[in-house]
């Protein structure tokens, strides 16, 4: 596959455009549709939360949904039933939502401000969505239909002119004239508030006026409702609650983003009865995550690139019709985009890793050495000859584990070994499983001196376990490891080499792990945490046991400190930005809901510790123990928490690895 330089520059610029808000409110030409498209209602007449993690694409879909890509110049053809549904897309811009609090003035002051403001935005939408789609390849209104509509009701809410074009105008002015005063709040008591009657004037009027658009509904989406303050929030929930035809509310949010259920009135929101719930995280993983990214991915590769596009063979192009979901299912197309993106980020299976030991001499003198360490520590008369098995590599990577533990016999351990070797029954492979169970946690403790000579961190499989279910940061993962290369250096296939996959997640993990410091409120608690337990997960895998092996999930065990209410605020903060995963205990049967389920860490934070990224074995911590991990860091993994976990005697620094002395 013959490539030039331009392109791979052309291929890199792509990946960094892997936020929506890189790309703009038309998404038309960007946008994967995703794979549960047509199995979930986006578009009825009830309300919708659609919930998900950062990087689920909420945002992404919503704009996908709205009339600025709906009616995108780029749409070639638009189908006349288009109309029947306008998206209006509304992103809350926090910096300027939260001018309106406090400042000498009471919420119950600053609420109908809001809603003034609220009213005036989305009454721009409704027109200015009437503007795209004259814009549009869509035939339904022309300008010449627009020159004469007449909003004959304006003048009652104080407009000076009727036409559409002044009033659409007039919106724009008061928009900026309200934003000016509530910067300053001078001038606040004189503002003329609209109420909520005059954006529904302004659609009733709209869809009267217009005939194309009689049997329209406009969808309102309120992106980043989480954002929201507590009143302004009780604004949407009162818009959510009384929705019906020709206005449909619906909200885009993180998990547990809902702190406020309370309307203006007396009323609450209730699920089920005022709004269907979709779990973007859920119908992502149900649909095919790996499939989903590889689209993602392929289809930004073949725009920046025509010689791949030109090579690969795959149409990517009904990635954006939805009448074209079935044929993404085909078996035969997802194992054909799997294979082309596992031929551009190439893995290792665990005997790639086995050679891997033994080839590295740092890492193969590592594995003498903690052979030879523990037969002396169990006083054998064996040395490290009798369990050299150059043939059995994964076998004998194993050993320097199991050799540590006093509940199996070394004896026992090598006669297993050799009945592995002479292709007998043996534990190493059968349903015992110590290979299985063992060797990723023993390549990972031996590798640790030596981590950026890996391989571990290859491979797409690799890439979208990492991920976690978060396309974001699939495509962070992608864009890392192609800057990492030269452009000249490049294989002529655009395969990434393995070491620099590796070293494009440590370094990706790293700067997520920076991150976690800006997630508001508590940003600070939880990068706390995510440090402290990490400590713990990698303590974990430097035992020289192994007991328990690849731990990257814990259970909270109440002690004589039992779970707080800050401290189920805290850990539904760490659910709500992705840090943890929690899981529905089978256990625990606590009253305090943090207690009721297990959490598993990001697997994007595993290269960052240099541990397993899969979900292993789990520890039991107390909740003391994790209340002083948020308070206070690393700190808090003290010698009396290494007790209790019984790692004590796991050290903290790792050092180089000693000359063995067969070799």
């Amino acid at each position: 596959m013959q490539k030039a330089v331009s392109e791979i520059s052309q291929v890199k610029h792509s990946l960094t455009k892997n936020r929506s808000e890189h790309l703009g409110k038309d998404v038309w030409s960007d946008f994967v549709i995703p794979r549960f498209f047509n199995r979930v209602d986006l578009i009825s007449t009830m309300p919708t939360r659609l919930e998900g993690g950062r990087g689920s694409g909420k945002t992404m879909l919503l704009r996908y949904l709205s009339y600025h890509s709906q009616f995108s110049r780029n749409r070639i053809s638009i189908p006349d039933n288009a109309l029947e549904r306008i998206g209006l897309y509304w992103k809350a811009d926090t910096q300027f939502l939260r001018l309106m609090q406090k400042r000498g003035i009471d919420d119950e002051a600053w609420l109908p401000v809001f809603d003034h403001y609220l009213n005036l935005k989305l009454s721009l939408e409704v027109l200015s969505s009437v503007v795209s789609i004259m814009e549009s390849n869509h035939a339904g209104i022309s300008q010449n239909d627009i020159d004469e509509v007449v909003f004959d009701g304006a003048k009652d809410f104080g407009f000076e002119n009727e036409s559409f074009t002044l009033v659409m105008r007039e919106i724009n002015s008061r928009i900026r004239q309200t934003e000016v005063i509530i910067q300053n709040v001078h001038g606040l008591e004189g503002l003329k508030k609209l109420p909520v009657s005059f954006l529904q004037y302004i659609v009733q009027t709209t869809i009267t006026l217009f005939p194309a658009l009689k049997n329209t509904m406009f969808s309102v989406y309120v992106d980043e409702y989480e954002n929201l303050l507590g009143y302004q929030q009780r604004v949407i929930n009162t818009r959510i609650k009384h929705s019906e035809p020709p206005i449909i509310f619906n909200i885009a949010i993180k998990l547990n983003g809902m702190s406020e259920t309370l309307t203006l009135s007396d009323e609450k929101l209730e699920n089920r009865a005022d709004y269907s719930i979709v779990n973007l995280d859920s119908e992502i993983e149900k649909s095919g995550f790996d499939s989903f990214v590889a689209e993602i991915f392929l289809k930004k590769l073949t725009e920046a690139s025509p010689t791949i596009s030109k090579d690969i063979n795959i149409d990517l192009s009904i990635c954006s019709n939805p009448e074209k979901l079935d044929d993404r299912h085909q078996k035969e197309y997802e194992e054909r985009c799997k294979t082309i993106i596992s031929n551009i980020f190439p893995g290792r299976s665990h005997q790639d890793l086995a050679d891997e030991i033994f080839e590295t001499p740092r890492y193969y003198n590592k594995l003498i050495y903690e052979i030879e360490s523990a037969l002396k520590q169990r006083d054998s008369d064996l040395s490290v000859e009798d369990f050299l098995s150059p043939q059995f590599r994964k076998a004998m990577i194993v050993c320097t584990s199991l050799l540590y533990r006093k509940s199996l016999a070394v004896p026992h351990i090598h006669d297993q070994l050799k009945k592995l070797e002479i292709g007998a029954e043996n534990k190493f492979t059968n349903k015992t499983a110590w290979e299985h169970n063992n060797f990723i946690g023993c390549y990972l403790r031996i590798i640790r001196a030596n981590k950026a000579s890996s391989t571990f961190y290859s491979g797409f499989d690799v890439y979208s376990a990492l991920s976690g279910g978060n396309v974001r940061h699939f495509l962070e993962l992608c864009k890392t490891a192609f800057s990492l290369i030269d452009d000249n250096s490049l294989s002529e296939n655009f395969t990434v080499d393995r070491k620099l996959q590796h070293l494009a997640a440590r370094s990706t993990s790293e700067e997520l792990i920076k991150e976690i410091n800006r997630f508001t409120p508590l940003g600070t608690q939880l990068s706390n945490f995510v440090k402290a337990i990490g400590k713990v997960f990698q303590l974990c895998q430097d035992k020289e046991t192994q007991s328990e092996t690849e731990v990257t999930h814990f259970g909270i065990k109440e002690d004589d400190t039992p779970l707080t209410e800050e401290d189920d605020r805290f850990f539904k903060e760490a659910e709500k930005w992705g840090v943890l995963k929690a899981i529905e205990s089978t256990k625990n049967k606590s009253t305090a809901s943090a207690a009721t389920f297990d959490y598993v860490l990001n697997p994007i934070y595993s290269p960052f510790f240099l541990i397993s990224y899969r979900k292993g074995r789990k520890i039991e911590i107390e909740a003391s123990a994790l209340r002083m991990m948020y308070q206070n860091g690393e700190t808090a993994v003290s010698a009396e928490l290494r007790k209790q976990l019984r790692l004590s005697h796991v050290n903290d620094a790792i050092n180089q690895p000693k000359q063995a002395s067969l070799l």
